[in-house]
């Protein structure tokens, strides 16, 4: 590889065209590229020009960052001074992720009209902290509705014609400012749009939309979103399935659902997504505690074109999973399987397992000849040797299997630094065992990974 230095240590990478260099610099974080600007006078304003912008506060490390409250004025001006050096004639994309209450509506809506002015392309706008619980976080939401937030005028919207994706995350708003979304950026193709309380009725419809990618998650007021006659092609909703409408949507492939309020996996609560049954290829689900589920819950129709099925079940009783695999029985051309179990309550009791019935058992037992990939991750009974055995039964072809024995509640639970050493020895344990009898079951052209 040739040097960067020439033998007289001349720098080599400052002899290349600017374009170069702002593209170099656009793959750092915003934080070390201004750093850039001590190297020497050619450098200075190099990092002006960059059309990136990601004002992530943790991604950049900031040496005054901290959880909320925190210091929200310095990340205010901290924008703000990078804003006021650009010197670049358009911005790709503008992220701003930071806790921001409602008494930065302003800064915030001063910062939209900015990057679309420049021809944006990409905004994303995050005004959550993951620390906060979500009931925690309504009270705390900034609303900017749309006759505050971007400009007073919708149709000083038409000018504005770059805008391909838009993600709001705790920035509130309203039926009327998606609506001038979807009616004004004509080249909008990813709409994104979680923990929204301002949302009521959300509308896509008409195959003029370009829109390719919508998510709605977590909008708790939402009444109704309908799509219709759409282009989509991806579509993520956490929500309650009655209050969804969807129909003639022939591009839809991928499709994530977690039914808030759903308790169980019963296929009668997705018979709103049956318009795009027979071409779906991607297909994930959330499965919520509460009730039993039964055969009939499980045996969904023939998906002939899915390719790829993630089942995340969130369950509180040490209930035996092996129900779950009959799901995939009439899914002939799956070719990867992701299992997740994403609750921590029960992983440690002493409850008593609730045995498999012998229908179930029976059902779990079928051949799968295409499937080639399963990953099974945070099962809390990896002693439970009968769920990992049936699926190296069923799936005659399998290449490789992913298995992540991690225990989820590491660093969450307050425990003391014995009982926790106790519980890693006693998992390794098991995760020594399981690999054991896992490596003697499959076919040596089979690749084993533990995690």
């Amino acid at each position: 590889m040739a040097s960067l230095t020439t033998p007289k240590g001349e720098d080599r990478i400052s002899e290349l065209p600017n374009e170069i260099l702002i593209s170099i610099l656009s793959r750092l974080t915003l934080r070390e590229a201004v750093r850039t600007s001590v190297l020497s006078k050619q450098w200075r304003y190099v990092w002006t020009y960059i059309s990136a912008l990601n004002f992530d506060a943790k991604l950049n490390k900031l040496s005054w960052f901290s959880p909320p409250p925190g210091n929200a004025y310095k990340y205010r001006d901290w924008v703000d001074g990078v804003l006021e050096k650009l010197r670049g004639p358009n911005i790709d994309e503008f992220r701003i992720s930071y806790d921001l209450d409602n008494t930065y509506d302003y800064i915030i809506n001063r910062w939209i009209k900015f990057s679309l002015s420049n021809t944006v392309h990409t905004i994303d706008l995050n005004c959550s902290y993951e620390s906060l619980s979500l009931s925690s976080l309504r009270s705390r939401l900034p609303f900017v509705p749309c006759r505050r937030c971007y400009v007073p005028d919708p149709y000083m919207f038409m000018k504005f014609k770059s805008l391909k994706s838009l993600s709001l995350s705790a920035v509130t708003v309203d039926d009327e400012a998606i609506a001038c979304f979807l009616s004004n950026f004509r080249l909008l193709e990813r709409l994104s749009i979680h923990l929204n309380v301002g949302l009521r009725n959300l509308e896509v419809v008409g195959g003029s939309l370009v829109l390719r990618h919508l998510e709605v998650v977590k909008c708790w007021n939402v009444e109704r979103v309908e799509i219709c006659d759409a282009n989509l092609v991806s579509f993520t909703y956490d929500g309650s399935m009655s209050r969804l409408f969807i129909k003639n949507v022939p591009q839809l492939v991928e499709v994530s659902v977690n039914p808030n309020g759903a308790m169980c996996i019963a296929k009668t609560r997705f018979l709103k997504l049956s318009c795009c049954f027979s071409q779906l290829e991607i297909l994930r689900l959330t499965v919520r505690h509460g009730e039993p589920v039964s055969l009939s819950d499980i045996t969904w129709p023939e998906l002939k074109n899915l390719k790829q099925f993630e089942l995340f079940v969130d369950t509180w009783s040490n209930d035996n999973l092996l129900v779950y695999l009959a799901m995939i029985k009439n899914w002939p051309n799956l070719q990867r399987f992701v299992f997740q179990v994403i609750s921590r309550e029960f992983h440690y009791h002493n409850k008593e397992r609730i045995d498999t019935t012998e229908d179930v058992r029976e059902a779990a037992r079928f051949c799968h000849p295409d499937l080639k990939m399963v990953e099974i991750s945070r099962y809390c009974n990896i002693c439970d040797f009968e769920i990992f055995k049936q699926i190296i039964e069923n799936f005659v072809n399998l290449e490789k299997i992913i298995i992540d024995t991690c225990d989820p509640d590491r660093g969450i639970k307050s425990e003391s630094e014995s009982e926790r050493e106790s519980k890693e020895d006693q998992r390794e344990l098991q995760r020594s065992s399981l690999e054991q009898q896992l490596r003697a079951q499959l076919s040596p052209r089979v690749e084993l990974v533990m995690l």
